[in-house]
């Protein structure tokens, strides 16, 4: 993309280093930071306002949010009742023979916390249905799906078949019945469509002051999708390939056209589902289902996670690998124990976090999203007990050593990194009140994980350094003070304005 020769002038510059921003100009040539003014730049009057680097959303699906963009969003939804009302609003909306795909319910947010099952669908009639949780470990369907999914499948993921008390299919599929039964027959988007998508969740992305990201993407999108745009995209994307089946394929990426603003970083697995689908693995029961320890997934469960991890490391990547439950979490943090620390290893979420993998975690990048403690504490204590101060304890992994890098995992929840820096600086929950809150980070601490830090862990240039591309935020109010009213007005691009816009009104620099 175009870049920009700049000097921004009357700015409060935060740099990514220092625990304050500082009066100091900041001088763009050919979109990268440089020491001096180039001698035809333009010159910006930010009128006093704080500068920074862009964020950097280090946990992102980015095609499939770009994806989610265009179906039914039930994340608003409270109740049975306007569960049913936006199937058929929407149902009545759509044209005959197209399938309704909705994303986003959540059902511990719902009085009773009842799971939807397809008796919720009728008012579709026959036309197939597919509604995927907040955390697309879980979906729900209709008959004119069921009938066309083969439920005598084997053993391992007939027990993840959700059925009723009378022992029949309820319609709700978790974890590998969801992915490895619905998730085939749901016809694909086309190329086209794909395509608008992923270029919608960019918008997306640099609305919400985002210019850079790691996404975990399946190879064929990465080739069909990613890379045409690989000289000319605007955010910095780290790519991370979702494709892990043993044995693991890489060799494709040497044949790719790379740039310095799109790679492929890393190759993720699953240890465990969610909390909220209550597959998250645990080391003692759910307190409120004593039967259940939660699951291992895929090569946890084969034992064959260690075979991965090596495999990903002889091929000079990052092992990226989702942990949420403490058993996963701990089970992750030893696979992951002796990878070289040039690769930048990850553990993704660890959401419920055991005292003892504490020592564990010291210089360990640890890639977290605080918007979903903030979310999944209302169910903690129903599922945890008194395990619920467990979850993501952010000081605790801060004063272990953990490099903390932020995220939101967006569609999972929205992408909104103000709502991150909350979460972490107000130890909060989604409505606002304390959730022990002695867990909370500092402003700078909070900061550091949502730039400098989570560029780190992706491969990126941290900081708005010398010779680091000029990817910088201009905000309405400071952040470092007063999360709960700053915000951002533009975003810049190596040097070039790509969302948003300063108001004429420029106060000096005290």
């Amino acid at each position: 993309m175009t870049t920009m020769d700049l000097t921004v002038i009357n700015a409060n510059l935060w740099d990514g280093d220092g625990d304050t921003p500082q009066p100091r100009d900041l001088h763009v040539r050919g979109g990268r930071v440089h020491a001096a003014k180039a001698i035809h730049a333009k010159e910006l009057d930010v009128g006093g306002r704080v500068v920074t680097p862009g964020f950097v959303d280090a946990h992102i699906h980015l095609l499939l949010a770009g994806e989610s963009l265009m179906h039914l969003d039930l994340s608003e939804i409270k109740s049975r009742d306007s569960f049913e009302a936006a199937i058929e609003g929407a149902h009545e909306s759509l044209p005959e023979g197209r399938w309704l795909i909705a994303t986003g319910w959540n059902h511990t947010q719902w009085e009773g916390q009842c799971l939807p099952d397809r008796t919720w669908l009728h008012a579709a009639g026959d036309r197939p249905v597919v509604c995927w949780r907040c955390d697309w470990h879980s979906v729900v369907v209709n008959d004119a799906v069921l009938r066309l999914l083969d439920l005598d499948s084997p053993a391992a993921v007939q027990e993840h078949i959700v059925r009723d008390d009378c022992g029949d299919v309820s319609g709700v599929m978790v974890e590998s019945a969801a992915w490895e039964l619905v998730n085939p027959v749901i016809p694909p988007l086309s190329a086209a469509a794909r395509d608008e998508a992923l270029s919608r969740a960019i918008d997306v992305m640099l609305h919400h002051g985002v210019t850079g990201a790691r996404c975990m993407e399946y190879r064929k999108d990465i080739e069909l999708h990613f890379l045409p745009i690989s000289h000319s995209v605007g955010p910095r994307l780290s790519l991370v390939q979702l494709d892990r089946t043993l044995p693991l394929d890489t060799a494709w990426r040497h044949e790719a056209s790379w740039t310095d603003r799109m790679f492929l970083s890393g190759c993720k697995a699953f240890f465990d589902g969610t909390l909220g689908s209550r597959t998250a693995r645990l080391r003692k029961p759910y307190s409120d289902d004593p039967t259940s320890h939660g699951v291992w997934l895929e090569l946890a469960l084969s034992n064959q996670d260690e075979a991965w991890c090596k495999a990903v490391v002889d091929s000079g990547l990052a092992p990226v690998i989702h942990a949420i439950g403490d058993a996963a979490v701990g089970r992750a943090l030893y696979v992951l124990r002796d990878v070289p620390d040039e690769l930048r290893p990850t553990v993704e979420h660890a959401e419920v976090v055991a005292a003892e993998d504490l020592a564990m975690m010291r210089g360990m990048r640890m890639s977290v999203q605080p918007t979903h403690r903030a979310e999944d504490a209302a169910m903690a204590p129903a599922r945890l007990g008194e395990r619920a101060r467990c979850v993501l304890p952010l000081r605790d992994m801060q004063e272990a050593g953990a490099r903390l890098s932020f995220g939101t995992d967006w569609p999972i929840v929205p992408i909104d990194p103000l709502a991150t820096l909350r979460a972490a600086i107000l130890g909060t929950d989604a409505n606002g009140q304390p959730f022990f809150d002695d867990q909370r980070l500092t402003p700078v601490e909070a900061i550091r994980a949502s730039m400098t830090d989570a560029a780190e862990a992706c491969g990126f240039e941290a900081g708005l350094r010398r010779g680091h591309a000029a990817d910088f935020l201009v905000w309405s109010g400071d952040p470092f003070t007063d999360i709960s009213t700053a915000s951002v007005q533009a975003t810049y691009i190596g040097g070039k304005l790509v969302s948003g816009h300063i108001p004429a009104e420029p106060r000096s620099v005290s």
